[in-house]
């Protein structure tokens, strides 16, 4: 964590790992099983297909260690890895957090196509963040996506 009157600086894990036990990968093996035999029954081939890709996709995602990565707030906009999101491309940013669970800063892009971007907060202080930003964008609260708030009740 590296903090001037300009930056802010830190790395975070890419996502937060869930430890999953023998009984997570189990269950999602049955639902695939279930799911697949739906579709042989109803003859629905191309369906069973996506279910099995599905499920080998889903199993290996679920296994992938987070990577850790490089973050920085400057006044030109935020910078996750090599990519940098200007201020100018978004909209606004709201911040996730409920520790220990949910530490993450979500900016809203002017692009349609990915509308919010998700960034992991790790230990950074949430409050420094937001002072930051609140230079350069409004704060306004961001809706959890159905699909993030379930990944992270299934423990994905």
């Amino acid at each position: 964590m590296d903090k001037n009157k300009n930056t802010i600086k830190w790395s975070a894990p890419e996502f937060e790992q869930y430890e999953k036990g023998k009984s997570w990968y189990v269950i999602t093996g049955i639902i695939a099983v279930i799911l697949f035999l739906i579709a042989i029954f109803t003859k629905n081939f191309l369906f069973a297909l996506m279910i099995t890709l599905a499920y080998f996709i889903i199993s290996a995602y679920a296994s992938k260690k987070p990577q850790e990565i490089k973050l920085t707030i400057t006044s030109q906009g935020v910078k996750v890895k090599q990519i940098l999101y200007t201020f100018e491309n978004l909209s606004s940013f709201w911040l996730f957090y409920d520790p220990p669970e949910i530490k993450e800063l979500s900016l809203r892009s002017k692009k349609s196509i990915m509308p919010y971007i998700r960034i992991p907060l790790g230990e950074q202080d949430p409050v420094a963040i937001r002072q930051m930003l609140i230079k350069y964008l409004p704060e306004r609260k961001h809706k959890e996506s159905l699909i993030d708030n379930l990944a992270r009740q299934i423990k994905f």
